[in-house]
């Protein structure tokens, strides 16, 4: 099947990218740092059968135009979700949000409630916000100068080793470099910026409804502390551990996560 070709509507004078497939009610993917809409193959492939299944590009990455600030808040992304539905014509929908994709949807309940059938919060990072003004510039000050100093390809090599399992086959590594190399700098320092403006305590809503958090016991990025941490905050969320799996989800035996999903949406 592949993933499916990529739409594009306008917002604010930008280009707002998606792709989607099936029909159903709407399942909506929201990537992290790495990648874009292309990291959700096997979930397009598995869940189109009986949803609309819908993997956006933030602003930045993809085919999505760059915002027009360097510095975008996680309200900006919260709206553009929102513009993103609108555009669709979509009232409500089941929101999954990988790594700082779990703020923004964690972010978007809180503001647009009415509009999220159930949230999934995969291995969900806190943000920096709470270090400290000093902290975060350190913070966004050291990856601009890694990447700058290294290019997307040799820190797309460097980061995978740290983002998958420690067992993970050389596959699932090649893999995660093709798909960390997909990145766009502009792009990605901008989500990184905000990400280190973040709190994602900040952003839980008070009435969650129907939420699973998901940790890999191999993940290095958001640990299993931090992501228990964060299920522990959100009233009546279920936490799972997947074994295994690092922090690219998506790719480290994705059948597990697609069992998750499938039996999360069965509860609402």
């Amino acid at each position: 099947m592949g993933v499916p070709a990529s739409h594009h509507t306008f917002v604010d004078g930008r280009r707002l990218c998606w792709r989607e497939v099936g029909e159903g009610p709407a399942l909506l993917f929201i990537h992290g740092m790495g990648g874009d809409s292309r990291n959700w193959e096997t979930q397009y492939r598995h869940f189109s059968s009986d949803h609309r299944v819908i993997g956006w590009d933030a602003p930045g990455y993809g085919d999505s135009d760059d915002w027009h600030t360097d510095e975008p808040t996680v309200r900006d992304y919260v709206k553009e979700i929102g513009a993103l539905l609108d555009a669709l014509e979509i009232e409500e929908a089941h929101l999954v949000g990988h790594s700082f994709g779990g703020v923004l949807v964690s972010a978007f309940k809180k503001a647009s409630s009415e509009r999220v059938l159930s949230m999934v919060l995969a291995q969900p990072v806190i943000g920096s916000g709470q270090l400290g003004q000093e902290n975060r510039i350190k913070i966004v000050s050291a990856r601009e100068k890694l990447l700058a100093d290294l290019g997307v390809q040799e820190y797309a090599k460097r980061h995978v080793r740290r983002s998958v399992a420690a067992g993970a086959g050389a596959a699932v590594v090649r893999k995660g470099i093709e798909v960390t190399c997909w990145i766009r700098q502009r792009g990605y320092l901008a989500q990184w910026r905000a990400m280190a403006r973040a709190n994602i305590f900040n952003e839980i809503p008070s009435e969650p409804g129907t939420t699973t958090v998901v940790a890999g016991n191999g993940d290095r990025t958001a640990s299993r502390e931090v992501v228990s941490r964060i299920a522990a905050a959100i009233s009546g969320a279920r936490l799972v551990e997947l074994p295994d799996v690092g922090h690219m989800i998506y790719l480290e035996y994705p059948e597990r996560f697609n069992a998750v999903l499938a039996e999360h949406i069965s509860r609402t």
